[in-house]
C-alpha cells in the first residue's frame, strides 16, 4: 500500500513538471485581451509613400478554441489573420497582394504545431504577421527572446531576436502614447549592417500597435513606418 503511494505520488509529480513545461511553452505570448469588434485605422509609409490602412478584430470560436480574427486592408494588401486567442500562434494567414500587373492570393495554414519547449526562443510561421503576435508578449517580464522561422536549416541558434527596451511617450499624429518599446534585430556581427525594426505597443491592454519603423519583410525589404490614427471599437 504504502509502494503505490509512493508510485502514484511520483507520477503525479512528473506529470505536473510535464503539464506545467507544456502550459509554459504554449503561453509564452500572452491574450492580450483584444475586443470584439476592435477597429484600428493607420498610415504607413513605404519608402516614403504613405496608404491607408484598416484593421478589425472579430473572436469566434472554433469547437473548444477561442479565435482571433484580423482582417487587415488597404490598396495595395489585404490580409486575414487568425491566431490562438489563448497563446496567439498562427493558425492560418490568408493574403491577398495587389499589384498593377497581377493579383497574389496564398493562403498559410498551421498543422500539426509542435511545442516549442524553449523558455527564451519561440518559431514562427510567418515574419510578415510579427507585429499581431506581439501584441501579446510578456512586456517587462521578459528582457529577450530569440526568434526562430519553421523551414530554416539552422537547428542550434536563431540569429534574430527581440528586447525589450523600456516603457516611453511617444507621439504620434500629435497624441501622446504611454508605450512599450521593442527592438528586433539580428545578433552578432550581421546586426550592425542591417536595419533594426522598433515596434511601440500601447502601454495598457489591449496594447495595440502604435508606432513601426522597419523593412517591411525580411531583410532587403523596403523601409516601411507605420503610425497610428484611429483606435476605436463597434459592434
Amino acid at each position: 500500500m504504502k509502494r503505490t503511494l509512493i508510485v502514484i505520488l511520483f507520477s503525479t509529480y512528473i506529470l505536473s513538471l510535464t503539464t506545467s513545461g507544456l502550459i509554459y511553452a504554449e503561453s509564452l505570448f500572452i491574450d492580450p485581451h483584444i475586443p470584439h469588434g476592435e477597429t484600428i485605422t493607420y498610415t504607413s509609409f513605404l519608402d516614403g509613400k504613405p496608404s491607408t490602412v484598416v484593421e478589425k478584430v472579430a473572436i469566434r470560436e472554433e469547437g473548444e478554441k477561442a479565435l482571433y480574427e484580423i482582417t487587415s486592408r488597404s490598396k495595395r494588401l489585404d490580409r486575414i489573420i487568425t491566431l490562438d486567442k489563448k497563446t496567439m500562434a498562427i493558425v492560418s494567414v490568408h493574403t491577398v497582394r495587389k499589384y498593377q500587373e497581377v493579383t497574389l492570393d496564398s493562403k498559410l495554414t498551421v498543422i500539426n504545431e509542435k511545442p516549442h519547449f524553449e523558455k527564451d526562443e519561440v518559431k514562427l510561421a510567418d515574419f510578415a504577421v510579427m507585429n499581431y503576435l506581439f501584441r501579446g508578449f510578456p512586456f517587462g517580464n521578459l528582457e529577450k527572446l530569440k526568434i526562430g522561422f519553421y523551414g530554416e536549416e539552422r537547428k542550434k541558434s536563431f540569429l534574430f531576436s527581440v528586447k525589450y527596451k523600456q516603457k516611453e511617450t511617444i507621439t504620434v499624429n500629435q497624441r501622446a502614447f504611454a508605450c512599450h518599446k521593442l527592438e528586433f534585430g539580428l545578433d552578432g556581427l550581421l546586426g550592425t549592417f542591417l536595419p533594426e525594426i522598433n515596434a511601440w505597443y500601447a502601454a495598457e491592454a489591449p496594447h495595440y500597435l502604435v508606432r513601426y519603423e522597419g523593412p517591411e519583410g525580411p531583410p532587403g525589404s523596403p523601409r516601411r513606418v507605420i503610425e497610428l490614427v484611429d483606435y476605436k471599437i463597434s459592434d
